[in-house]
């Protein structure tokens, strides 16, 4: 199923057809709203992102903020809800993959190909299982997502298409997750469990930075979203993000500045304001710092 706009689910008629098929069967959204809002509801594995403004996920009494910069992976059975309240229309897009279709691929990836052979071809292994915390856009799966997004609203692709790419989408998210996993390492302890505990606290200051950047937040609040001391956070952060968080929180504030100066025309005052700098003299230092370029070397780009 392709839906090119939002799911229409608050109109009877609609809703009739729409849950008769929804979750058994993939599906993509990629649609344009200023303001919609889903309730909570139990969906299938899938992955979201959002171009021109920010969608919100409501997840275990968690909000978790998907912009440009980032995108969300969230597991089959996970209950959640979402909402959009933008001035300017979001495109946002995410898609629905169906029952066990990531087991079928971890099981092609992982297994070789002489037991592939020998046992029966639907046969999955255990529930596959991502991390579900925002994750900045990269090299691996950002691309695949990019592209299946570019030639649906292209109006390319049919449903053996579409089929074929979800499954190479898979192939690249559960190998970006293997990475992601690895990056415990990072983590100076003797427990295995230990590091991947203290990996998963630190993946949830990363989205609350990602999250709540526009607030006046500091270390003693993103390492309590951790639920460590400031010192033990700040040491840990550093050596897996490889920057500290005041870095990675004014790196993502000068992101959202940077859209902004090249596609709306608000002032640098108000831009300076509504990304979190507070001032347009510390909008102008971390730019010029992070893009050698003035603001208005910036603005129309």
């Amino acid at each position: 199923m392709i839906y090119r706009e939002m799911p229409a689910v608050w109109d009877p008629l609609f809703r009739h057809r729409f849950y008769a098929r929804w979750g058994r069967e993939s599906a993509v959204i990629s649609a344009r709203t200023r303001r919609v809002e889903y309730p909570d509801f139990e969906q299938l594995l899938s992955i979201k992102a959002a171009v021109g403004g920010t969608e919100h996920y409501f997840v275990d009494g968690r909000h978790l903020a998907v912009d440009d910069d980032t995108f969300l992976i969230l597991n089959a059975g996970r209950r959640y809800a979402s909402r959009i309240d933008e001035v300017k229309p979001v495109h946002t897009f995410s898609i629905f993959f169906e029952p066990r279709l990531a087991e079928e691929v971890l099981r092609t990836l992982t297994l070789p190909a002489g037991t592939l052979l020998d046992s029966p071809p639907d046969e999955a292994g255990s529930p596959v299982e991502f991390d579900e915390q925002l994750r900045e856009h990269d090299r691996l799966v950002t691309p695949a997502l990019a592209s299946i997004r570019q030639s649906l609203d292209a109006g390319m692709g049919d449903d053996l298409w579409l089929e074929e790419q979800l499954r190479l989408l898979l192939g690249r998210m559960l190998w970006a997750e293997r990475g992601h996993r690895e990056a415990a390492d990072l983590i100076p302890s003797n427990r295995p469990a230990t590091r991947r505990e203290l990996h998963r606290r630190l993946r949830v200051a990363g989205s609350y930075i990602h999250t709540y950047f526009r607030e006046p937040i500091g270390l003693k609040d993103m390492a309590a979203a951790a639920h460590l001391s400031p010192f033990h956070f700040l040491r840990l952060f550093k050596a897996v993000y490889g920057v500290t968080p005041s870095v990675y929180l004014n790196r993502k504030r000068t992101s959202a500045a940077q859209r902004l100066i090249g596609q709306s025309s608000m002032t640098m005052v108000d831009i300076a304001d509504y990304v979190g700098f507070g001032s347009r003299t510390s909008l102008f230092r971390h730019l010029k710092a992070q893009h050698g370029a003035a603001p208005r070397e910036l603005r129309g780009k």
